[in-house]
C-alpha cells in the first residue's frame, strides 16, 4: 500500500509546473480552480494504471471521480471565461509581490498538488482489496449520497451563475432556489460527494484494514467550513454586499434548513 500511495506523486509535480506555466503565460493564478478536480483524477488513474481494476465496484467508484472532475472543472472554466483574477488570488498575489511569478509556484501550485495527492490517498484501499469484493449496501448508500450531492452541487453552481450573469439584478445576493436554505449550498454538495465516497470505500478499507479513507472526507469538510470555503468567501462580503447581513442573518451557513424567517420570492 506504501508504495502504490506515492505513485501518483512525480505526475502531479509535472502537472504542477504544467499549470503554472499556463498561469504565467495567462498571468492568472486562478487556473488552480479548474484544474485541481482533474489532478485528483489523474491521480486516481495512476492508482488504477498501477494496481489494475476487475471489479465492478471499482469501476464505479472511477465513474464517479470522472464524471465529478470534469463537471466541475467545466463548470469553473465557462463561469471564470473573460472574468479577471478571482479576488482570492488578486489579494495573494498583492500580499506576497514582488516576484510573484516565481513565488506563485509554491505558494499555490506545488501546495495544491500536495494537498491533492494527501487527498488521492484515500482512494488507495479500493485498489488493493480482492476483486471478488461484492457490492454491498454501504456502496449503494454511498453512490446514492454522491448522486445526491452531485445534484445539489450542479443545480446550485448553475443557479449562481445564471444570477451573476443578469444585466439588471433587483438584489446584489441570491436567496432563492437552493441559496433559500443555504447559503452555501454548493459547498455542502460537495460535502455530500466527500462523504458519499467515504461510505462507499468502507468495505473496501475494512478488507484492506486501513482507516485511510477518512482522510479525504476530513480534509475536504474542513477546507469547505473553516478555510477555503465558507469562512473565506464571506469575509468582507457584507462590505461589498450590503443585503448580504439580512440574508445571512436567517439563513443557515452551511447544512440545507428553512429560512429562519421569509426572504424574497423573486
Amino acid at each position: 500500500m506504501l508504495s502504490l500511495m506515492f505513485e501518483p506523486l512525480p505526475v502531479l509535480f509535472l502537472l504542477a509546473v504544467a499549470i503554472w506555466l499556463v498561469s504565467l503565460y495567462k498571468d492568472d493564478v486562478s487556473i488552480a480552480d479548474y484544474s485541481r478536480s482533474i489532478m485528483l483524477l489523474v491521480a486516481v488513474l495512476v492508482y488504477v494504471a498501477r494496481a489494475g481494476v476487475e471489479s465492478t465496484v471499482n469501476l464505479v467508484l472511477i465513474f464517479m471521480v470522472a464524471i465529478w472532475a470534469l463537471r466541475l472543472a467545466s463548470f469553473l472554466i465557462k463561469r471564470g471565461r473573460n472574468q479577471p483574477e478571482d479576488r482570492r488570488y488578486s489579494a495573494i498575489r498583492k500580499k506576497h509581490s514582488p516576484n510573484f511569478a516565481l513565488k506563485s509556484f509554491y505558494l499555490i501550485f506545488m501546495f495544491q498538488a500536495f494537498l491533492v495527492w494527501i487527498i488521492s490517498v484515500s482512494f488507495v484501499p479500493g485498489f488493493l482489496v480482492d476483486t471478488s469484493l461484492q457490492w454491498t449496501l454501504l456502496h449503494s448508500v454511498g453512490a446514492v449520497i454522491w448522486l445526491l450531492g452531485m445534484i445539489i452541487e450542479t443545480t446550485a453552481d448553475n443557479q449562481l451563475h445564471r444570477f451573476n450573469q443578469l444585466v439588471i439584478k433587483d438584489q446584489q445576493t441570491l436567496d432563492t432556489g437552493l441559496w433559500r436554505y443555504s447559503r452555501h449550498p454548493n459547498y455542502f454538495g460537495e460535502f455530500c460527494i466527500w462523504w458519499g465516497w467515504c461510505l462507499f470505500a468502507i468495505p473496501a478499507a475494512l478488507a484492506a484494514a486501513s482507516p485511510i479513507l477518512l482522510i479525504a472526507p476530513l480534509v475536504m469538510t474542513i477546507l469547505l467550513v473553516k478555510i477555503s470555503g465558507v469562512r473565506l468567501m464571506e469575509r468582507g462580503i457584507v462590505e461589498r454586499r450590503p443585503d448580504y447581513q439580512s440574508y445571512r442573518d436567517c439563513t443557515s451557513s452551511f447544512f440545507p434548513w428553512p429560512p429562519l424567517e421569509k426572504v424574497s420570492d423573486n
